[in-house]
């Protein structure tokens, strides 16, 4: 089955039986914060971007037109917040959905959550914008027959081995030295060109432009969980994030 063919296909026939005896829940580290500890550290917050009410708890509303907004991605990219890394279908380590794709968010930090995506939507960012090529996983994709230098939708199937599942499995499971390796995080912001450049294991380079790169963010944080990035904004001002050398202080030389 090629890639195209896979777009739309219930995720429902990726299931994976959860191996007995791992967690029921999801294996958050000690450092990040429930949604009720977001709500008590906001709930008294008023900045310049809420005046009178408290910021919306179940939402990001910063608009890629906003005067604050470079500094907030450049906010975004120091705290971590799109870093990810790809679990397999079921949970690395615990008995999570099978409903999806699980991505893991911003590990071991106060905003670490996760999320289940559908199965083309992980598809277009592992094999679209990532563009992994089987020979990037010879160990894998050897067994099935031999490596041809061709994206992995094209090698990939839903039911028929290799499957997404296994693949998934194969970098996304807790012995694989691919779980932390491969997910991507910013290299540079192009404020002028208003593109955002990723690396990532295996050599990975690519591009977002900022609505991209925005929907990302969306995937972990809200107003709320903002509530420091518009309080330091408010505090220096626009380029404080952003600009380097904006206090004063001696730039490098090149």
């Amino acid at each position: 089955m090629n890639g195209d063919r896979l777009i739309g296909v219930s995720v429902a026939v990726i299931c994976l039986l959860a191996a007995a005896g791992l967690a029921e829940a999801f294996p958050l580290s000690s450092a990040a914060w429930s949604e009720a500890q977001w709500v008590e550290h906001c709930k008294d917050v008023r900045t310049t971007y809420n005046p009178t009410a408290p910021l919306r708890t179940e939402a990001l509303t910063l608009k890629p037109d906003d005067p604050r907004f470079v500094d907030f991605l450049y906010w975004a990219w120091a705290i971590k917040i799109i870093e990810h890394q790809v679990e397999q279908v079921g949970g690395t380590e615990w008995n999570g959905p099978t409903n999806g794709v699980i991505f893991h968010w911003a590990p071991g930090s106060r905003w670490e959550t996760h999320t289940v995506v559908p199965l083309d939507h992980a598809i277009r960012h592992i094999a679209g914008e990532h563009n992994w090529q089987d020979n990037m996983f010879k160990e894998f994709f050897e067994k099935f027959g031999p490596v041809e230098g061709v994206n992995i939708r094209r090698r990939l199937s839903v039911d028929k081995p290799p499957t997404w599942t296994q693949f998934l499995r194969h970098i996304g499971g807790s012995d694989s030295p691919y779980y932390r390796y491969v997910f991507h995080q910013e290299s540079a912001i192009d404020p002028v060109r208003r593109r955002v450049t990723l690396v990532g294991g295996q050599g990975v380079r690519f591009e977002y432009t900022f609505d991209r790169y925005l929907q990302e963010i969306k995937e972990v944080l809200t107003d709320c969980k903002a509530y420091q990035f518009f309080e330091l904004h408010d505090r220096y001002g626009t380029g404080f994030a952003s600009k380097t050398g904006w206090a004063g202080q001696p730039v490098p030389k090149p």
